[in-house]
């Protein structure tokens, strides 16, 4: 098992809550523990991630230069993020195929099952997704985003995704809205545990495209 602790040294840095440690090392211990039973084809989904890892992750599709979207598993319990192997797909019987579009499916469904609000700023509806899913920047990749969200906001969209638990959406036309959205990316990306991208992404029927990127903090 290849364990990262960049995360967790950011988490502490952050609010120095060494409690953490001790709830890292039990989610490590579950993971080791998890059985094959354990795993479901349900709790397969896309994670977003910064495409600057180590060791690189058996299914992951680019996004950007710097983003891929990667297959990962979530627990029961929705604590317990795994990136997917090939011995998880064995044991679900799925072709990596059928994983990935299992794994649209039920971003559709965690976006079906999620709150869409919105705040007006002079004059352009900025969306917000409020979700159980612990990964909710993912949910720009559901393949029905443009009829729970675009009827709500307009389409196309422009989103930011600074961290995987951090998700903007606004309509495509106002492109100036973009500088204004700007420094909560960059002060989002440096804070967090789970950083992206400070990327402006363009949603579209077609596609979903890095348009442009704020400089990051030294």
């Amino acid at each position: 098992m290849l364990v990262s602790l960049d995360n967790l040294q950011r988490d502490v840095a952050i609010d120095g809550d060494m409690e953490r440690v001790a709830r890292f090392v039990d989610a490590i211990i579950a993971a080791a523990d998890t059985s094959e039973a354990a795993l479901s084809a349900d709790q397969l989904y896309w994670s977003l991630e910064p495409s600057d890892y180590a060791d690189r992750p058996a299914y992951r599709v680019a996004m950007s230069d710097c983003v891929d979207r990667v297959l990962v598993h979530l627990s029961n319990e929705g604590r317990l993020v795994t990136w997917v192997t090939p011995s998880m797909l064995d044991s679900l019987a799925l072709s990596e195929a059928d994983a990935g579009a299992r794994a649209l499916q039920n971003l559709g469904r965690a976006l079906s099952e999620a709150s869409v609000e919105c705040q007006d700023i002079d004059g352009v509806q900025l969306g917000f997704v409020e979700t159980s899913l612990p990964f909710k920047a993912s949910l720009i990749l559901a393949p029905n985003l443009r009829e729970l969200v675009g009827t709500v906001l307009g389409w196309p969209l422009l989103a930011v995704v600074p961290d995987r638990s951090f998700l903007y959406l606004w309509a495509a036309q106002h492109t100036d809205f973009i500088q204004r959205v700007g420094g909560v990316v960059v002060r989002e990306y440096s804070q967090a545990s789970y950083p992206i991208s400070t990327e402006v992404y363009e949603i579209t029927d077609t596609a979903i495209r890095a348009i442009g990127e704020f400089p990051k903090e030294e």
